[in-house]
């Protein structure tokens, strides 16, 4: 039986930082990877976090205006391999966006040791941030946070766009949310940024809640 709910940590939209144009973005809940810098530790536990009619997801994204694709980060996507197909594929029924997915498995491991819901989650996905987040690594990169993280084409779909930039941070985008919190998107240049920036928010009384 395919499944029918998805367990996520955060949803945002739009975010221009995690990815080509304007998109959808699916944080999932849950992560074995645990690796040490992480800026969303609180996404590791995999009983955590918000579980959703993946239906009631189809309809989120569908209801954004003006997004290109999804990205689907975490936690980790591929833990949630076949809810997260099924988003893909109901969405696809009703129009073409792309689909951007972080993982911390190396594509020739989930190609050559993967289970099939994994496989057919690549299947569906354009573009591919690979490789455990290392705080030793941290650089200045397009999306990704470490120098062994890598950014893959899965498709044609994003060729051109990758080829008229530069492989430099896309910045951070922030945001206060319903409850008074302020958030932030996107992957920090710096691997202490949390740390700090929380620290700065904290001396004005403000709460930080990052994705």
């Amino acid at each position: 039986m395919k499944p029918s709910k998805l367990r996520i940590f955060e949803r945002r939209s739009p975010v221009k930082v995690l990815g080509p144009y304007a998109r959808a973005v699916i944080w999932v809940q849950g992560c074995d990877f645990g690796c040490r810098g992480c800026i969303v530790p609180e996404s590791w536990n995999r009983d955590t976090g918000e579980e959703v009619d993946i239906s009631e997801l189809v309809t989120w994204v569908l209801n954004q205006p003006n997004v290109e694709g999804i990205t689907l980060s975490g936690g980790e996507p591929m833990l949630q391999a076949e809810a997260l197909s099924s988003l893909i594929d109901q969405i696809r029924v009703v129009t073409n966006l792309g689909v951007m997915c972080y993982t911390g498995y190396r594509l020739e491991y989930l190609k050559s040791q993967g289970d099939i819901a994994q496989k057919r989650l690549l299947t569906k996905t354009d573009l591919l941030v690979d490789g455990v987040y290392q705080e030793n690594l941290q650089a200045d990169l397009l999306w990704r946070g470490s120098s062994n993280q890598r950014l893959l084409l899965l498709s044609n779909r994003y060729q051109e766009f990758l080829q008229s930039q530069a492989d430099r941070s896309a910045g951070l985008e922030f945001f206060l949310n319903e409850t008074g919190e302020v958030g932030f998107s996107g992957v920090p240049t710096q691997s202490n940024f949390r740390q700090e920036f929380e620290s700065r928010m904290s001396q004005r009384s403000v709460i930080v809640n990052p994705q």
